[in-house]
């Protein structure tokens, strides 16, 4: 597809610089980081997580996308939870594959 890869972690999990994103959770906090530069002004990325649950992580990625300047015109996961509505704290289009009501 000719389409780049960059990869969002939890606090501590990327070699090199990294920019960080605090963010909230259920039940504490978290932190998302991405290695410095994997990011050019105005690129747009599209997320991918593997699950979609309250849409909080996914959320924080499409936060720190925009942090170091790029541009989410969409995400995307392979499983979504949606009894548990994470799709409606999310301000872009999502794509599911599966999807779970129960």
């Amino acid at each position: 597809l000719g389409l780049g890869f960059i990869m969002l972690r939890k606090k501590g999990k990327l070699p090199g610089a990294t920019i960080p994103y605090p963010y909230d959770l259920e039940y504490g906090t978290a932190t998302l980081e991405v290695q410095a530069g994997a990011v050019q002004p105005g690129q747009r990325v599209v997320l991918l997580d593997d699950l979609l649950a309250t849409g909080g992580t996914m959320q924080a990625a499409i936060e720190l996308i925009r942090k170091v300047g790029g541009k989410v015109p969409a995400c995307a996961c392979l499983i979504e939870l949606s009894f548990l509505a994470g799709r409606g704290r999310l301000d872009v289009p999502c794509t599911s594959l599966l999807s779970y009501d129960s």
